[in-house]
């Protein structure tokens, strides 16, 4: 196998990990993001591409990182973050372990057909803490995020939940 490859859905991940952080913050956590993934991928013998939507109008531009296992990618141009990815899989060679990192339903069903592995932010998130003590500190004192929704009434209104609670009790 020549390895794994982390394919990472950067903006997608940063909004994730910190719910609700403004535009400012989440350009700023961009360079945290990088720092991690290398302490992950180091520790891991892995490598990572680490993609962004939009560095420009004009192209895309790639960013390797001298010493680092991690390639930072602005899509631009005619290229959305998405399309990155979706090239990104598709290019890489069949004993590759790809692990593509997103929440995007359209990235993972492209992850799901072309066979390769799939993660959720929150997983990395978990991943990142566990290999990395300061990657976990910096997810609990985002001041903004609270904790992650966990459970199914963290993640749905009280009227929702009142329903699926009546269908759940409602006799067969």
């Amino acid at each position: 196998m020549s390895g794994t490859l982390y394919i990472v859905d950067g903006y997608n991940v940063l909004h994730a990990l910190f719910r609700g952080a403004d535009r400012e913050e989440i350009f700023a956590r961009r360079d945290w993001l990088v720092d991690e993934l290398a302490g992950l991928t180091t520790l891991r013998g892995a490598r990572a591409v680490l993609v962004f939507d939009g560095s420009g109008p004009r192209s895309t531009s790639d960013r390797p990182i001298k010493g680092v296992p991690v390639e930072v990618v602005f899509a631009g141009g005619s290229f959305t973050a998405d399309t990155l990815i979706a090239r990104r899989i598709a290019g890489q060679a069949a004993d590759t372990h790809v692990i593509v990192v997103s929440a995007d339903q359209e990235v993972q069903r492209t992850a799901s057909r072309a066979g390769v592995s799939r993660m959720t932010p929150r997983e990395l998130g978990e991943e990142l803490a566990a290999c990395h003590p300061r990657a976990g500190q910096a997810l609990d004192s985002a001041s903004h995020t609270g904790r992650m929704p966990q459970t199914l009434e963290d993640k749905v209104d009280s009227e929702t939940l009142r329903r699926l609670e009546d269908l759940r009790h409602k006799p067969q």
